[in-house]
């Protein structure tokens, strides 16, 4: 069970850096912590499908054995463990957004825009 909340400590404070880092001048700072995450997520997987089917066959037998309920959990287990790397990006493309949109204002302002057209008649 302490293994639970410490996961879930350090899931929360990854959002809490992601919300700093998405709102940094330097957008690659952002994509650190979901690349962090996908590979994480990806080496889990990796091991784990590994220790759960050493062949081929074991993983055809799995199949056959539970069908569908069985290929459902597998790709539920897929993204429960992607979930965090999804959640980081999101909250990535919300800062970059609102960064752009305070550091940026004449790109976002629709009197500016409509201006501009304005000139170009």
């Amino acid at each position: 069970m302490i293994w639970f909340w410490i996961i879930f400590a350090v899931t929360l404070l990854s959002f809490a850096a992601e919300v700093f880092l998405s709102y940094r001048a330097n957008k690659w700072h952002g994509l650190i912590l979901p690349a962090v995450y996908i590979v994480a997520a990806g080496v889990f997987l990796l091991l784990n499908l590994l220790h759960a089917f050493p062949a081929t066959e074991a993983f055809g037998s799995f199949l056959v054995e539970y069908g569908g309920a069985g290929f459902f959990a597998l790709v539920l287990k897929i993204g429960f463990v992607l979930l965090p790397a999804v959640v980081l990006l999101i909250i990535y493309f919300i800062g970059r957004h609102a960064f752009e949109k305070t550091h940026n204002p004449v790109k976002h302002n629709k009197e500016y825009k409509k201006m501009l057209a304005d000139d170009l008649e």
